[in-house]
């Protein structure tokens, strides 16, 4: 678990979170029983996760989840880099 960003691209909090990302830090977790929030941040943050994807975990609700598709269902985030790029940015929630 833990990775790079995407090949070539900077470690930089203008790149967007993506499902990769939290795939390659948290993934590895459901492969057992369901799995908190807490254990979601607290794993991307012992796997050296940067900020904006701890930020990102800290948006998903108090709840547990099976399977890795329960988390799409909380985190807009795009599938990869070139999925980001193509989409327009949207407006901040609140």
């Amino acid at each position: 678990m833990g990775a790079v960003v995407g090949a070539g691209e900077p470690e930089s909090e203008d790149v967007p979170v993506t499902r990769i990302e939290v795939l390659d830090f948290v993934g590895d977790l459901f492969l057992g029983d369901p799995v908190s929030r807490e254990a979601l941040i607290r794993t991307a943050g012992a796997e050296g996760g940067r900020p904006a994807l701890i930020e990102v975990l800290e948006r998903l609700p108090s709840t547990t989840l099976s399977e890795i598709s329960d988390l799409w269902r909380y985190l807009d985030v795009p599938e990869d880099l070139s999925a980001a790029r193509a989409r327009p940015p949207r407006p901040p929630i609140g």
